[in-house]
């Protein structure tokens, strides 16, 4: 055989070995507009029984829209205010979250309860995207599991329910209507970038609105008569230039386009509730009761097509479990809102950066900045960080320096709160270490419809600082801090233009001690702010005093006192126990505030990073420290805002600086109202 031949026979032979690969790999391809389905022949059987075959099945399409679709909550309670329960969901992204919650069996009231019973952003955690995702929402599903159950499937919910999703591995829509309900739920929103794809028998499952938002062929590929819920987006205000919102809107083009497609195609034959929501950025979830009182106005604005629909199915089974699931979703609440706590249903792990402060502490004031890992299971909680402790304010000096800190939270019989801390800083400077560290143990209880919070605490505090260290320059040797405390905040309920935002009361007693001399004080605390909610005005005042036991005078000021003063005489009295300087045994200060909170101010770098609760104000402070009626007194301007990431992750930070008249000098500082 010459060469040309064995050439000829090489290639052949090579033909028909790689072209079942080739004609393969065209076959996915050509087939990437074909859905993958799982329990598609069993949901068809489950409408069927609903309607015995007797009539028509009612289809309910919720589209995804981020935070818009809680507008489905309204629309869900007018239509069972008519009598109508559909007999299947269609859904997908955030349509999801209200579908399965339905489909489980709460009903519209019971949905809202849940979602607005709780800060949304206490139930995300961030961390790096080491799982293809910048958020964890691992306590949502907790949430969520503690009303539900942990052990429920697609397939044994109430109401036949389809979640749209899309698949990384095969790219092609994966239509789910069997599995376990916090694998589909937790893909249902999974949006690229914001969470990770979730895995899913071999798929890498994403949100399925990213590709279309309101997927109505499918309903009427199982009933003729179709609701349609749609939330779409059509803000007018957004910067087009912004790199951030042209990557929204840029995703929003696409889905929008093939929802309206098929909207479009069927639009003789669906009722369409268009939800007048269309103006609400996609991150707004502290809108949930406009939302959700939209969703009503626009499903009645439909009552004369909704008025032909057969109505009164499934009453029966539908209110007995949400009789249960109301016992559950009780438990839930109650336990919540003394700490913002959810028990984990699953161990969670989170690595990503942090920027926190120790908590209420009275030796440190300082904030860290560095890489953590935080883990949570069952009602344990513990964080670690590594990174650098730094000081932003003119009564100290400016100083940053290496840190490790840690803490451990544990809840228990929901109201009772055990947390340890410590951090680890070293001085490069002066070659020495630095250590704080301390234990709280703390129980709450909430009366008066939970607007009235009491507190009762116990916490241990110890700083370890040596003398030729600048970063805690008022404490030198070893000191520690006891403190058995009392408080009482109240938080009222009120739908008036003036309101009594808030008020509190604490009492404490107070050890303070070298380990060599002890000494001890009581002091007191009373607050109160009022709103003028029209035009955003308000304004504080708080009275506080300290009061030394023993007769010894220097009554030591902390930094949580809140008087704004750089004059070193001041803040150094009463930490070298051994020395007098000011034989007063009191220290009262009077704080007040007047500030501006612009109604209806909430900017945004691309929707992304919120600006939001923005406020101007004026602060005068006086402080009692001697036995003559002489205060001291700071005046300053005080500026504040909340940045937050997605209406999710929130950074509350102030900037204050004035005039100190006990310094005869300027005040300033930077303040991250954190805890680790």
């Amino acid at each position: 055989m010459n060469t040309s031949k064995r050439l000829l026979l090489i290639a052949l032979m090579a033909l028909l070995i790689f072209a079942p690969l080739f004609a393969g790999q065209a076959g996915d391809i050509l087939s990437a507009d074909r859905p993958i389905a799982y329990g598609e022949a069993a949901f068809r059987a489950r409408v069927l029984e609903r309607t015995g075959g007797e009539r028509s099945p009612v289809g309910l399409v919720l589209s995804g829209g981020s935070a818009r679709a809680f507008a489905h909550i309204g629309v869900l309670r007018y239509l069972e205010e008519e009598g109508i329960i559909p007999d299947f969901i269609i859904s997908n992204s955030m349509g999801s979250i209200v579908g399965l919650l339905y489909s489980a069996g709460l009903s519209p009231d019971q949905i809202y309860s849940a979602v607005s019973g709780v800060s949304l952003q206490t139930l995300f955690d961030f961390g790096l995207p080491v799982q293809g995702g910048l958020l964890d929402s691992s306590r949502l599903l907790s949430n969520i599991a503690s009303v539900l159950g942990d052990d429920l499937d697609l397939a044994d919910l109430t109401i036949p329910i389809i979640v749209a999703t899309e698949d990384l591995v095969t790219k092609r829509t994966v239509l789910i209507s069997e599995g376990n309900f916090y694998t589909v739920l937790e893909a249902s929103y999974a949006l690229p970038v914001y969470f990770s794809p979730v895995e899913f028998h071999g798929h890498l499952l994403i949100d399925g609105g990213i590709t279309n938002l309101v997927p109505v062929n499918l309903a009427f590929e199982y009933a003729d008569t179709v609701i349609v819920s749609t939330t779409f987006y059509d803000l007018d205000t957004l910067d087009l230039k912004d790199p951030l919102t042209i990557l929204n809107v840029s995703f929003d083009i696409g889905k929008r386009r093939r929802g309206v497609e098929e909207l479009k195609r069927h639009l003789d034959d669906v009722i369409w509730i268009r939800n007048a929501v269309e103006d609400v950025s996609f991150m707004e979830f502290s809108k949930v009761e406009y939302l959700a009182q939209k969703g009503y106005e626009s499903a009645r604005g439909q009552k004369e097509k909704l008025a032909s629909l057969p109505r009164g199915q499934q009453w029966a089974e539908l209110s007995e479990l949400r009789s249960s699931l109301q016992v559950k979703l009780n438990k839930s609440q109650d336990s919540y809102p003394l700490y913002e706590h959810v028990t984990m249903h699953s161990p969670s792990h989170i690595v990503g950066p942090t920027l926190a402060t120790e908590g209420r502490t009275d030796l440190t004031d300082d904030f860290n900045l560095g890489l953590g890992y935080a883990f949570a299971t069952g009602d344990l909680g513990v964080r670690a960080a590594l990174g650098g402790t730094f000081s932003l304010a003119s009564s100290d000096t400016f100083s940053a320096m290496p840190a490790f800190t840690a803490k451990a939270d544990y809840y228990l019989f929901s109201h009772l709160r055990g947390s340890l801390y410590t951090s680890l800083l070293y001085d490069v400077g002066a070659g020495l270490p630095l250590l704080s560290l301390g234990a709280n143990v703390e129980g709450r209880y909430l009366t008066l419809s939970d607007q009235l919070r009491l507190s009762l605490s116990q916490s241990y505090e110890h700083l370890s600082v040596f003398d030729d260290t600048s970063h805690y320059q008022y404490w030198t040797g070893h000191t520690f801090l006891a403190t058995s405390r009392f408080e009482a905040e109240l938080n009222l309920d009120q739908e008036k233009p003036w309101q009594l935002d808030s008020a509190g009361l604490s009492l404490s007693y107070q050890l303070l001690g070298d380990y060599g001399a002890v000494r001890s004080f009581i002091d007191f605390k009373a607050s109160s702010e009022v709103l003028y909610e029209p035009i955003g005005l308000w304004g504080e005042v708080v009275g506080w005093g300290r009061f030394a036991l023993d007769g010894g005078g220097d009554v030591p000021l902390f930094t949580s006192d809140g008087f704004h003063s750089a004059d070193k005489a001041l803040r150094s009295q009463g930490h070298e126990l051994n020395t007098t300087s000011n034989p007063a045994n009191h220290l009262v200060g009077l704080n007040t505030t007047i500030g501006w909170r612009p109604v209806g101010f909430s900017p945004s770098l691309g929707e992304v990073l919120l600006i939001k609760n923005s406020s101007i104000a004026i602060y005068t402070d006086l402080l009692f420290a001697a036995n003559s009626f002489n205060p001291k007194v700071s005046l300053g301007l005080e500026l504040h805002t909340e940045i937050s990431l997605l209406g999710i992750s929130t950074l509350p930070t102030t900037i204050y600086g004035g005039w100190d008249q006990a310094a005869g000098g300027f005040v300033w500082g930077l303040a991250f109202t954190l805890s680790l």
